[in-house]
C-alpha cells in the first residue's frame, strides 16, 4: 500500500462506516509506515503536506473517537500520531529547521 493508498483508505474509513478488521488493517499500515520511515535517504515531507494531509486524518479520527468511543478508532488516532511523529523527528535530524533548540550549532 502506498502513502497515498493508505490516505485514501482512512479517509474513506472515518467518514462512513467501516468494520474492526479494517480499521485494524488500516492501523497496521500506518505502524508499519512509521517503523519504517527511519530508512528513507531523503527529507520525506520538505513542504509539510504529508504532516498536514495526515494530520486531518488524526483529528479525524480524534473526533469520531469522541463521538463512538470505539477502541478501535483511539488505535488508529495513536498509530497516525506516531507516523506523524516518525516522519517529523526524520526530517528534523536529515535537515533541522534554524528554530529548533535541540540540534547543535
Amino acid at each position: 500500500m502506498t502513502l497515498n493508498e493508505l490516505y485514501r483508505d482512512m479517509r474513506a474509513a472515518l467518514q462512513g462506516s467501516v468494520d474492526a478488521a479494517a480499521i485494524d488493517r488500516l492501523t497496521t499500515e500506518a505502524s508499519r509506515y512509521a517503523g519504517t520511515v527511519g530508512w528513507a535517504e531523503g527529507v520525506i515531507d520538505k513542504d509539510g503536506r504529508i504532516a498536514e494531509a495526515f494530520d486531518s486524518l488524526r483529528e479525524m479520527a480524534r473526533a469520531r473517537f469522541e463521538k463512538t468511543r470505539d477502541s478501535d478508532i483511539a488505535t488508529l488516532h495513536d498509530a497516525l500520531a506516531d507516523l506523524l511523529l516518525a516522519i517529523r523527528t526524520h526530517d528534523e535530524d536529515l535537515d533541522p529547521s534554524s528554530d529548533n533548540e535541540d540540534h547543535d550549532t
